[in-house]
């Protein structure tokens, strides 16, 4: 067993690592090619899950190469645009508690008096089928840089055309989210993170989860790499990637194991009911033949609330949400029907996201089989 796995398997407690040594061969040499530049280069961590067992527990790399710090299971990543879910969630809580519709009109819940926010229903901005254009002001470097959730939502007051008509089609807006945090805002009467950490964060069990603060984050903060032209390594995070900080749809930092917390949480009930969180996981819109936008856009893939969900034939649906974020890369997906839980956080972007996930599907594929009785 790799050195680095027995250790968290032996960190973990209660929680026992309980695959094959077929299935750990095969991810260690997975995750060893991906990770071929060696420990001193940035990395990731990995968990994947089963109910209550661990599979696979891997920890890679450097996590701040400037203080030679590596990563470990205390490792906070930015997990990017899996951000997106938590603040679905907050949103999906006010609608438990009846303060909200879901399929409530913006403008019965934001100050917007163009006729258009009429049409536009909370779940669009959710489920990225708003209609609404991304014309965040992009005049001036610096503000991209430093842009905050204030600054990024200022321009929707100006849109005055759609489009497409709000749920007909899919076009990935992200600062519709942060119009989602207002919402929680303005029923819940706390500030955004106030809410998500008091409500979300805390309840999931998420004991180092926190949205991005530029002014305080902790000791343990990775730091996102991309590639140089001379096989080096620049960093890129905040002040060098723009609309970095914005936190409703981006710039959540959580460790691997807070998002084990976080999916085990949310199949207990204990967030939101099942009718709800099963709302979300239902396709509302197909991004793969999307004339809008490319992100995600592959056969047999749909958008919900906060989530896509891949229908493939032959292969259990499965859930998931992608993430990038300067540079950092994230992957946390599930198979609802067994409980499966795949979560790949990493400080580098340059390595290709779907064919990794694809070659876990592979092996899971393969232990499912044979632990499946032949019919």
């Amino acid at each position: 067993m790799n050195p680095l796995c027995l250790i968290a398997a032996i960190a973990l407690g209660t929680c026992a690592v309980h695959a094959t040594p077929g299935i750990r061969h095969q991810l260690d040499s997975l995750f060893e090619a991906r990770y071929a530049d060696g420990p001193h280069a940035p990395g990731g961590a990995v968990i994947i899950a089963r109910g209550d067992s661990v599979l696979y527990e891997r920890y890679s790399g450097m996590a701040d190469m400037e203080k030679n710090i590596p990563v470990t299971d205390s490792t906070l990543f930015c997990i990017a645009s899996v951000s997106k879910q938590f603040t679905v969630i907050g949103l999906l809580q006010q609608v438990q508690q009846g303060k909200a519709d879901i399929n409530g009109r913006c403008a019965d819940y934001l100050p917007y008096i163009h006729p258009l926010w009429k049409k536009v229903t909370l779940a669009d901005l959710a489920g990225h089928t708003s209609g609404i254009p991304d014309s965040r002001d992009r005049s001036r470097r610096d503000g991209c840089l430093y842009a905050t959730d204030a600054s990024s939502i200022r321009y929707f007051k100006d849109v005055d055309t759609l489009k497409f008509e709000p749920g007909t089609a899919y076009d990935y807006l992200n600062p519709s989210f942060l119009l989602i945090a207002k919402v929680i805002e303005d029923k819940s009467g706390l500030e955004f993170t106030e809410y998500q950490r008091k409500y979300v964060l805390g309840p999931a069990g998420m004991e180092h989860a926190c949205y991005y603060d530029p002014t305080d984050m902790p000791a343990t903060e990775a730091h996102g790499y991309m590639p140089t032209d001379d096989r080096g390594w620049a960093e890129s995070d905040y002040g060098e990637e723009t609309f970095y900080a914005t936190r409703p749809d981006g710039c959540l930092y959580a460790t691997a194991r807070d998002m084990l917390a976080w999916e085990r949480a949310l199949a207990s009930g204990k967030l939101v009911s099942p009718e709800l969180l099963d709302m979300a996981y239902t396709p509302r819109i197909s991004v793969s033949d999307s004339e809008w936008c490319d992100y995600q856009r592959r056969p047999n893939t749909h958008y919900g609330l906060g989530w896509f969900i891949d229908t493939t034939p032959g292969e259990p649906v499965k859930v998931y949400h992608t993430g990038d974020n300067g540079g950092f890369q994230a992957y946390v997906a599930k198979y609802p029907a067994d409980g499966t839980v795949i979560i790949v956080l990493e400080n580098r972007h340059d390595q290709p996201r779907w064919e990794m996930a694809r070659a876990i599907d592979a092996i899971l594929a393969g232990e499912r089989a044979a632990r499946t009785p032949a019919e």
